[in-house]
């Protein structure tokens, strides 16, 4: 249940990012390398704008996925949702408008959150979630722009308080151990 919270969670993100953070995904490097390919194609007087903003949520979120190995899942859980906390403050900042300066650090945090919750293992079932919470993006900020990533928050803050949480040692997306493995820990024997 918790991958799918998260999954929506990331959908969601992805759904913002396209729509209001540039026109790139926060969290789908290859998606990004299409949409440059795309623009030279049919835009390439923008190439250099949507190239940068491609490359730069590609790179944050490759680079907070690589780094994220390190640290316990359940941080990385707590860590995702300040990073959500600290994009819905800019967006409040930005009065859900996000163009200009504002943009590419709303950009890199929205990359940060979703490299924080990415996966560790391929479990396709959460993936159906994700294009629900595209798509509840684009139909939530169509008629409420100002919510902008607090959905996302709200369910990142779920899971991080879902029974079997943080404490039990693992994210959606990972078997808790920290190393990718998938074993399952047996209680030590009692004498």
């Amino acid at each position: 249940m918790r991958r799918t919270i998260l999954a929506l969670a990331a959908g969601y993100l992805d759904g913002l990012a396209l729509l209001y953070l540039g026109g790139v995904f926060a969290s789908v490097p290859a998606g990004n390398l299409v949409l440059v390919g795309v623009a030279a194609a049919t835009e390439p007087e923008h190439l250099a704008g949507a190239a940068g903003r491609a490359v730069l949520a590609a790179g944050v979120y490759a680079a907070t996925v690589v780094l994220s190995r390190r640290v316990p899942p359940a941080r990385c859980l707590v860590a995702a949702l300040a990073a959500l906390c600290a994009l819905t403050g800019g967006w409040a900042v930005a009065h859900h408008d996000p163009r200009g300066p504002v943009q590419v650090p709303l950009l890199a945090l929205a990359a940060i959150g979703c490299g924080l919750l990415a996966s560790r293992r391929v479990d396709w079932r959460p993936l159906l979630a994700v294009p629900v919470g595209a798509a509840g993006a684009v139909l939530l900020l169509d008629r409420v722009a100002w919510v902008g990533p607090l959905p996302a928050v709200v369910l990142v803050a779920v899971a991080v308080v879902a029974p079997g949480g943080p404490e039990a040692g693992w994210t959606p997306y990972s078997d808790g151990n920290g190393d990718g493995a998938h074993r399952r820990s047996r209680p030590a024997s009692t004498p």
